[in-house]
């Protein structure tokens, strides 16, 4: 064999093995069951019921996305500490949940 067919076996075979991962395997699945499950755990150990954590989805991005009614305390602290969570990258709140800053009169 010379080297570009075994560079493109190579190329193959990753790109096989990350279809199995993600696809068959379900490792994404079960990660991601796995950091809502320590979210939702931490949640309720803050008595935080109203607060929902879902991993971002399509493409899993190793993301948490909260939604809820919470202070800006608490939207701040929410973030470091499921920061902390093994394997998420990024803790954001949703948009819609945000709280708006009033309108002015014109």
């Amino acid at each position: 064999m010379n080297r570009r067919s075994i560079v493109l076996a190579g190329i193959v075979a990753v790109l096989a093995t990350t279809a199995l991962w993600h696809g068959p395997l379900g490792a994404g699945d079960r990660f991601a069951k796995r950091a809502e499950t320590i979210a939702r755990r931490t949640l309720d150990y803050y008595e935080l019921p109203m607060i929902q954590a879902h991993m971002q989805r399509d493409p899993l991005t190793r993301r948490i996305i909260l939604s809820g009614p919470a202070d800006e305390f608490q939207r701040q602290e929410l973030v470091r500490i499921l920061n902390e969570i093994p394997g998420v990258l990024d803790v954001r709140w949703d948009a819609g949940s945000l709280p708006q800053e009033p309108r002015r009169a014109r």
